[in-house]
Parts: C-alpha cells; sequence; structure tokens
C-alpha cells in the first residue's frame, strides 16, 4: 500500500488534517490537560484553573496548592496560524500534485479541437415557435388580492 499524496482522495485529505490538529493538541496542550486534570481532582480549594482572553492574547493558568504548575500564553493570531495554515499549505499541495481523472473526451469526426463540440444541428420546429397571434390573455385593470 502506497502512501502518496498523490493518489489521496478528499476524504483522505480531510482525515490528513484531523490527523494534524489531533497531533496538534496532544503536543501543545497535553501537559496543560494533566495539570488541570490534576488541579480538578484535589480537595476543595486546593486547586483551580483559569483561562482568559485580553488585548488579542489567551492565557490559561493551573495552580495546585498555591503553585502555578502550568502557565500558557500565546497570540491568537498566533493560535490561527498554527491550526490553518497548515492544512491550507496541504490542500495546495494535494490540489498540485494529485492525480486528476482522464476524461477521454473525444470527438467523433476525430477532430481534437472540436473535442466536447456540439454537432451543428437543424432550427427549433416550426410549431415551437412563438408567433404574434399566439399570446395569453391577460386580464387589463385593476389588480386584486384575497385578502382586504
Amino acid at each position: 500500500m502506497e502512501l502518496s499524496l498523490r493518489r489521496w482522495k478528499p476524504g483522505q485529505l480531510l482525515l490528513g488534517w484531523a490527523a494534524y490538529w489531533a497531533g496538534l493538541v496532544g503536543v501543545t496542550l497535553s501537559p496543560a490537560i494533566g495539570a488541570t486534570w490534576r488541579a480538578t481532582h484535589l480537595p476543595e480549594g486546593h486547586g483551580s484553573v483559569s483561562a482568559s482572553f485580553n488585548d488579542a492574547t489567551l492565557s490559561y493558568t493551573v495552580i495546585e496548592d498555591g503553585v502555578k504548575t502550568w502557565v500558557g500564553t500565546t497570540s491568537m493570531t498566533t493560535a490561527l496560524l498554527w491550526v490553518v495554515v497548515p492544512p491550507l499549505l496541504l490542500w495546495l499541495v494535494w490540489l498540485i500534485v494529485r492525480k486528476r481523472p482522464d476524461t477521454g473526451v473525444q470527438s467523433v469526426a476525430g477532430d481534437p479541437s472540436a473535442a466536447g463540440a456540439l454537432p451543428e444541428g437543424s432550427a427549433p420546429a416550426e410549431q415551437w415557435r412563438v408567433r404574434g397571434d399566439d399570446r395569453a390573455p391577460a386580464k387589463r385593470g385593476r389588480v386584486t388580492t384575497p385578502n382586504p
């Protein structure tokens, strides 16, 4: 089984994105998740967790028995770039290198310049053409509606 980006289908691309996001959460947030777990399972009043968003900065602090055990701060721009840019780059690379299905469009006449063109046809049938005297009558006058 070859794991080539060239052979990926859209579903596999989405799975690649999901794997990236799961890895990003695992690498960047696993220490915070562990510290949060410990702080929330301490006896009452011995642990606290706080998160804040201030001046485009995300902050997260875990305190256990009065000691800051984990502090994380990042700008919103940096967080968005880590979440959005790598999947977009993967998508662009996938668009460039993927195999495109061969449509195999061939002209009946064999002329490659006329591939996909419709053959010349005849004019519409005479009975389908609208004549000047063939119009639906319309009522003239004031338009009334059913609601007063």
